[in-house]
């Protein structure tokens, strides 16, 4: 192709290659690699010192575009100033009107979000699809994250061109590529999952229980820790908790940092869950010590998020709690007692709330 280049002089005259340069051959054969791939001088162009072997895995993920913003929203049927609100809306940044941003790929998903605007309404289709690109967002951080730390890291000192790195990112991209079914999967089981009764009305409300459980201290443990500590500390309590909830019967909301969110139909299983995670932290060899807050009542779901009073009591209560205990709200206590101990620790003042709240702590019975 009349692209791709080979000759080194070539090369050297795009300012690509040093064939002085200490590491200049294995340079030239990386340039080689990513051409063989498909890869054009303006790719290689465009990317900075030190992320040509990422090149193979944007090669390797998704197909090169060939059609601009209003050409792909033609083709879909659909507005191009619809088209870029869905766009926005999935995390991505307006193109220039002249920038080949899509292809056949992106055809497709615009059709598809067209058939769900005619379903559900224009309006709560690009909410769904902000939801999704923030989710997938975070997806993708992680995997990226994971790709560094445990292959490009190691690989530094001994691959200083990335040709071997350049190797592992087209792998990665194409084994990504081929992990769609069992995202779809995973989607699909988890859809199946959350179902609930449907109710009538815009927004959805819920009688539930709802439970935060964080790790006391962990702030300033942070400051005595390597990044690689920090992270094992976190993903061991991700993991702890993960487990307790789903053995509970209770649904992982998500994961603020180093403190968890997670609600129960049942009272009860919210009290055993929030229990064991803080049991389950006190036993952990690497992690501090853990505390609980706990409320129930009705709740507002929205976007696989839940807002409302007894949200902000359960959140505001696991501040006041001492290391390895769980406070509760009265409502979840009456709903409890007597299958579990409550001990009136008074009115407490909490920020956001106009009047004292009574809390109460949560041992189990003896």
């Amino acid at each position: 192709m009349a692209e791709q280049p080979v000759d080194p002089g070539e090369l050297q005259r795009l300012g690509l290659y040093d064939p002085d340069d200490e590491h200049g051959a294995d340079r030239l054969a990386l340039l080689r690699y990513l051409f063989e791939l498909g890869a054009t001088v303006e790719d290689l162009r465009r990317s900075r010192e030190g992320e040509l072997p990422g090149v193979a895995a944007m090669l390797a993920i998704r197909a090169r575009p060939t059609m601009t913003m209003a050409e792909v929203a033609a083709r879909a049927g659909m507005s191009e100033e619809l088209a870029l609100r869905v766009y926005r809306a999935a995390g991505f940044p307006d193109p220039d009107a002249d920038a080949l941003v899509g292809n056949e790929e992106d055809v497709d998903v615009l059709r598809t979000l067209r058939g769900g605007m005619d379903l559900l309404g224009r309006e709560e289709m690009i909410q769904l699809t902000r939801v999704v690109g923030s989710a997938l967002a975070r997806v993708a951080d992680a995997m990226v994250s994971a790709f560094v730390v445990n292959v490009v890291a190691p690989s530094l000192d001994e691959d200083p061109a990335g040709l071997a790195l350049a190797r592992a990112n087209a792998d990665a991209g194409a084994l990504l590529r081929a992990s769609g079914a069992g995202i779809d999967m995973l989607l699909r089981r988890h859809i199946d999952l959350a179902q609930r009764p449907i109710v009538m009305g815009v927004q959805e409300t819920q009688a539930l229980a709802v439970g935060f459980v964080d790790l006391v201290g962990s702030t300033a443990l942070a400051q005595r820790l390597s990044m690689s500590e920090l992270g094992a500390m976190l993903t061991s309590f991700d993991e702890l908790a993960s487990d307790a909830i789903l053995a509970g019967g209770g649904r992982f909301v998500k994961l603020i940092g180093d403190e968890v969110m997670f609600v129960a139909a049942d009272p009860s299983a919210a009290c055993d869950i929030a229990l064991e995670i803080v049991e389950g932290v006190h036993r952990h060899p690497s992690l501090p010590d853990g505390r609980g807050g706990l409320a129930s009542g009705e709740v507002l779901t929205r976007d696989g998020d839940y807002f409302g009073p007894v949200v902000n009591l359960a959140a505001r209560s696991v501040k006041l709690a001492e290391p390895g205990a769980t406070l509760a709200s009265r409502a979840l206590a009456e709903a409890c007692a007597p299958d579990y101990h409550f001990a009136p620790i008074g009115a407490q003042h909490l920020d956001g709330f106009d009047g004292p709240i009574e809390l109460f702590r949560l041992d189990r019975p003896s």
